[in-house]
């Protein structure tokens, strides 16, 4: 019992501390990878891909096709080893191997391959943008959760203050400083306060669950994450021009790539579908036996060299002189076994089959229309994606002066606001103002210190989507 009690709190204390662990963002996004069913979908479609190819690249080999029957007939039949009608039970068996070679196809394997060739490489390049999705999207679940705990910090601290102010207003109240009005304007800015508290508290969990919904990690799993050092932003980051990054962005990203790949496999299934309209050549071979149990009881040894015989035909009827005819005939003969009756039946052929299309009523015709079509909406669903990347890119290039801009004004106006605060403060103390004015100055303090922290994540955050495009490691 004392065994088990000892290995149960073991267990216990090895998944309290693992519940315990702080994740870096790296290793949030090592587990999405390898857990999101997004990704294990791609993934498949990526082994499908390669059965494709393989398929394709093994039509060159030639095909190669068993045969074997068991018959058994009654009545007037075909005797299968000496091909004469006879009129009775027959048990046979048959047996053959045959192969077929393309020569010439008018370029469909060739061009099969190829397309199936780019349809890997496609399938390949949207795993990767699968993978990016998932990767931006754990991304903006990590910084919001730094966000909010920056922004629950913050609220507390505020709380904080608003408590030790309480008391310094209680007591001026008490030495009649202040008026009862100012400690009761104090004590709603306290319950205002702790009811930010709540909603910055309520915020952080929500943001902690769309980060384990995103790595698919139980709700009620324990879970925090590491809190990096963030430097401060800085406009001076921004130094590629949107022109820049959309280039780049345009030989890199796996969404374009995937869409060039599509367009490259649909000019090859123009190639297949054309090829329909050749003929095509193939090489054949086979070999065959049979066996019958209607064979007579001996038949001549392969290979044997014949002998001439003579045989009595029938007699002159008036002289009685015997007719004879001479007729050549194997001079060894063996006995009719199994194993040698397929031996003695045994059948090969070599040839050429040539197939040449004539009249296919359109639908050779249909397929090319159909493939051409295909290969125009690889074409616009290119440029399709290439306009989006453009405007997507200077979307966020332009987010991100915004936001570099937003936080130097927010940085300007924190750094006013908390000098009108620390004075308000002072002058409370002193009883040169009262609790509404005062109210008034902290919570506009703590709106711009507020806004401020929003402006700070939402310029990191918008930066790391232009990293992301640069094809810079997103990490903190």
């Amino acid at each position: 019992m004392l065994r088990i009690f000892i290995v149960i709190t073991f267990l216990s204390i090895g998944y309290n501390s693992f519940g315990q662990d702080k994740w870096s963002l790296q290793k949030c996004i090592n587990y999405a990878l390898e857990n999101n069913l997004q990704v294990k979908q791609s993934e498949l479609d990526v082994e499908n891909a390669e059965i494709n190819l393989f398929g394709s690249k093994m039509s060159n080999l030639p095909g190669v096709n068993g045969s074997l029957g068991v018959n058994t007939s009654t009545g007037r039949s075909i005797d299968p080893f000496t091909n004469t009608i006879i009129d009775r039970g027959i048990n046979s068996q048959n047996a053959g191997l045959s192969a077929s070679l393309p020569l010439f196809d008018g370029g469909q394997r060739f061009n099969s391959i190829k397309r199936d060739q780019y349809g890997q490489l496609a399938a390949g390049k949207d795993l990767e943008s699968v993978q990016n999705d998932i990767i931006l999207n754990v991304v903006t679940f990590y910084t919001n959760i730094l966000f909010n705990q920056e922004l629950l910090e913050t609220a507390k601290l505020r709380l904080e203050t608003t408590e030790s102010q309480e008391n310094r207003v209680a007591k001026q109240v008490e030495i009649g400083a202040l008026a009862q009005a100012d400690l009761l304007q104090i004590r709603q800015q306290k319950a205002n306060d702790e009811l930010e508290v709540v909603r910055a508290e309520n915020n952080l969990d929500i943001s902690f669950l769309r980060l384990k919904q995103a790595l698919q990690i139980p709700a009620d799993q324990s879970f925090d994450i590491e809190v990096p050092e963030l430097p401060e932003p800085n406009e001076g980051e921004l130094m590629e021009s949107s022109s820049n990054v959309y280039q780049y962005a345009l030989q890199n990203q796996p969404v374009i790539k995937a869409a060039e790949y599509r367009k490259e496999s649909a000019i090859r299934g123009i190639g297949v579908a054309r090829s329909s309209y050749f003929p095509s050549l193939s090489l054949n071979a086979g070999i065959s036996t049979n066996y019958s149990d209607a064979a007579p009881e001996q038949f001549p040894v392969l290979g044997s060299e014949n002998i001439t015989i003579t045989r009595p035909v029938g007699v002159v009827q008036n002289t009685g002189e015997v007719v004879v005819t001479q007729q050549e005939v194997p001079s060894e003969f063996t006995e009719n076994t199994y194993w040698n009756q397929l031996d003695f039946n045994q059948r090969r052929f070599v040839g050429l089959s040539l197939n040449i299309p004539i009249f296919s009523r359109f639908q050779v015709k249909n397929n090319v229309q159909r493939a051409i079509i295909s290969h125009k909406r690889t074409e616009y669903q290119l440029t399709s994606a290439k306009n989006q990347l453009q405007q997507t890119i200077e979307q966020a290039y332009l987010d991100v002066k915004a936001a570099a801009k937003s936080y130097e004004a927010l940085k300007n106006s924190f750094e006013a606001s908390e000098l009108s605060f620390r004075n308000a403060e002072q002058r409370l103390e002193l009883g040169a103002t009262d609790a509404v004015q005062f109210t008034q100055i902290k919570n506009d303090f703590e709106r711009v210190k507020s806004d401020l922290i929003r402006a700070k994540y939402d310029y990191i955050f918008k930066l790391k989507v232009l990293d992301f495009y640069q094809g810079k490691p997103l990490n903190f």
